[in-house]
């Protein structure tokens, strides 16, 4: 299962904040953004008990990190737009 963590920082930790994010293990992407949050995660877990374990455990904790919220992806249109063009 994956989800994509938008995520704002206090302003003056996001730097030393976004770089111990990105660095985590379940983290397989990572951009910082500009608008109302400040960076994206995308986040690979078993099923959803363990996303939001990984939440409160790794990314809540963070110093800087003020605000999270977690997108459960529930279809890729990029795949899907993939398969259906084999079938042409």
């Amino acid at each position: 299962m994956k989800a994509l963590v938008l995520i704002k920082f206090a302003s003056l930790e996001s730097r030393d904040a976004y770089h111990q994010l990105y660095r985590l293990k379940p983290v397989t992407e990572s951009y910082m953004v500009y608008g109302r949050y400040d960076a994206v995660l995308m986040l690979q877990g078993k099923n959803i008990e363990e996303i939001h374990d990984i939440l409160l455990s790794d990314v809540q904790p963070v110093p800087g990190v003020i605000e999270v919220l977690p997108c459960i992806i529930v279809e890729n249109g990029a795949q899907h737009v993939e398969v259906e063009n084999r079938h042409d």
